[in-house]
């Protein structure tokens, strides 16, 4: 079961508060959400893509609020965003199904792939056309919280991308589960071109995981070379975006937000030619 922060009740009182207004904004969306149109991707083959680890909409205050993220990925023009820590339910959210509000306000389709208790995940939100998707989860280690992952196969003009959310086990002292999820990962992608794999590895640069996604796999980060910018408020750069060589990466950004702990990650991402 996923361990609750240190001020859970006062945040699940506030929650669920919240939740009940919000039961009413779900109703609305659920009329006016999506029809199941995706646009295509622009003649060029560029397309924003957002890595955001959400907290389940629960702000560094405790106080529920999915607009808050919502409008953060608004603010980015994303065509595909990969969410981790998005609830379908939870306890944290005071139960609200975070994955559906994000998906109709946004107008968005979503793909959700369970970790933890099955109420906990990863999911994508995008608006471009799906070919084929998936879930897996992760080898669960003796004290640590079952992981998992969730990629989609999108259409970008007449080519295609896969696109993979994930979020790796937490704490200084996990970094060898955080590689035996790593290695797992990697295995389940094998080596697929045309790819990016993004989320809260709760590793940063220079760290034995981040290495290990890059050597030798084709992989790379989207990041400026040498880039510092820290992705979660108490400064530390543990949310990547990486992506195979037949990839070109530009406008690579680090908005600061207070709708989450993590700031969300966002590059354009261009399909070689």
């Amino acid at each position: 079961v996923r361990p609750l922060p240190a001020q859970a009740p006062l945040r699940v009182t506030m929650a669920i508060a919240a939740a009940l207004v919000l039961l009413l904004g779900t109703a609305v969306f659920t009329v006016a959400g999506p029809d199941g149109e995706a646009k295509a991707a622009p003649a060029d083959g560029r397309i924003r893509v957002v890595s955001y680890n959400i907290h389940d909409a629960v702000g560094p205050s405790g106080r529920l609020n999915p607009e808050a993220v919502a409008a953060t990925i608004e603010s980015q023009r994303a065509d595909v965003v990969l969410l981790q820590e998005a609830g379908r339910g939870s306890l944290l959210s005071g139960t609200t199904d975070v994955g559906v509000w994000l998906s109709r306000r946004l107008g968005m389709k979503l793909l959700w792939g369970p970790a933890a208790d099955g109420q906990f995940g990863n999911a994508i939100l995008t608006s471009l056309p799906v070919e084929r998707s998936g879930t897996g989860r992760m080898p669960k280690g003796d004290w640590s919280q079952i992981r998992g992952y969730v990629w989609a196969r999108v259409r970008v003009g007449g080519q295609t991308l896969d696109v993979w959310s994930t979020h790796l086990e937490g704490g200084a002292d996990q970094s060898a589960e955080r590689g035996r999820e790593i290695a797992a990962l990697l295995r389940a992608w094998g080596g697929a071109p045309r790819t990016v794999i993004a989320g809260d590895f709760n590793a940063g640069p220079g760290s034995a995981e981040i290495s290990r996604m890059l050597d030798g796999t084709e992989l790379r980060s989207a990041a400026p070379s040498g880039d510092p910018a820290p992705t979660t408020g108490d400064g530390r750069r543990v949310d990547w975006i990486f992506g195979t060589d037949d990839l070109m990466f530009g406008d690579y950004d680090v908005p600061r937000s207070s709708a989450s702990d993590h700031y969300p990650v966002a590059v354009t991402v261009r399909i070689g030619q």
